[in-house]
């Protein structure tokens, strides 16, 4: 896509701080509803796509694909949660595993499962906590390329 089409493109609707600011506010919001397991893991998952956002954008100076991962938030999570070295670059093994974990994280308890868990929200707090470890790596990375 050429530079000058990009008013009107999903990834270009924020810039790298934006995303990341929106990623932050994502989380904020699923820590404020974690007695909301359906909630919290989705506000989770949104800030963790929206951090990979941020980092798609921040790559714009390179030739890049902004559909490398995928264009949804669960895309994005899918591709870096299956992903090998190359198809994950610049992000590392430690996204690649939270965003792979993330993905297990039902938004409803099974009735059928006892849920062994941290606490009352477990799960909810689990994915912000992923969530959490995939927004710190893409500041990190838009932060370094930005330098």
């Amino acid at each position: 896509m050429a530079p000058d089409d990009r008013s009107g493109h999903w990834l270009w609707r924020l810039d790298a701080p934006g995303w990341l600011s929106a990623a932050r506010s994502e989380l904020a919001a699923g820590r404020a509803l974690a007695e909301q397991r359906r909630v919290a893991v989705t506000h989770a998952r949104r800030a963790a796509g929206m951090a990979v956002n941020a980092v798609l954008v921040a790559l714009a100076v390179e030739p890049v694909d902004e559909l490398r991962w995928g264009r949804s938030y669960l895309d994005h999570l899918r591709a870096l949660g299956g992903a090998d070295e190359a198809r994950r670059h610049p992000l590392s093994a430690t996204v690649q595993a939270a965003a792979a974990r993330l993905l297990t994280i039902a938004v409803a308890p099974s009735a059928a499962l006892v849920q062994l868990t941290r606490g009352p929200h477990g799960a909810a707090d689990l994915a912000l906590d992923l969530a959490t470890t995939i927004v710190d790596e893409c500041a990190t990375l838009v932060a370094t390329r930005a330098r």
